[in-house]
């Protein structure tokens, strides 16, 4: 019969052995493999998720591209603030994808974004671009809607060379993305 005093010092022994041997494990010359497994599996995955990636790596014809420009990308937000007053410049990107090498601006004001391209030579705006008609609460509104959810998250974000709003909604534990037209609304 183990008194109940008696059960306690064994489990107190275990627990004592246990802690003593776990804090030796590493040292063990045939578990050095599986450590370095280890931390090789998990190391990719704690750098992903700190390291910012760019959101587009500019390949060497862009770079030489890029190079020979005349307008630098600060005079590019200059001339973006002037077009449109008290209007904040949000995003600029150089894009040497199309014929003419432009820089791509966007701006904010009044719950209104404006996204146009300026000239990476002259510095004139290519066209009168285009100025979004629907906020970011009204989208999110919408795919609420859509989605029959709460939305999570909610932003601006540039798919296949258009701009729109990108909506994350939770409902019964899983997530879907919406993106919303700023221009017309309609839902995708």
């Amino acid at each position: 019969m183990i008194s109940r005093s008696g059960g306690a010092r064994e489990r107190l022994h275990f627990a004592q052995l246990w802690e003593r041997a776990s804090r030796n494990l590493w040292r063990l010359p045939w578990l050095r493999p599986f450590w370095l497994l280890l931390a090789l599996i998990a190391a990719p995955s704690a750098f992903a998720q700190r390291v910012a990636e760019p959101d587009v790596i500019p390949g060497q014809r862009e770079i030489r591209a890029f190079e020979k420009t005349k307008i630098s990308l600060a005079q590019a937000i200059k001339i973006a603030a002037q077009k449109h007053k008290d209007a904040r410049v949000v995003d600029v990107s150089f894009d040497a994808q199309s014929d003419q090498l432009a820089y791509k601006v966007k701006t904010y004001q009044g719950n209104e974004i404006w996204e146009g391209a300026i000239d990476a030579w002259t510095g004139e705006l290519l066209g009168d671009g285009t100025t979004t008609t629907i906020d970011l609460a009204k989208a999110t509104a919408l795919a609420e809607e859509k989605g029959s959810g709460k939305a999570i998250s909610a932003g601006l974000e540039e798919t296949n060379g258009q701009v729109v709003y990108e909506i994350s909604v939770v409902k019964d534990g899983s997530m879907t993305k919406y993106t919303v037209d700023p221009k017309s609304g309609k839902i995708r």
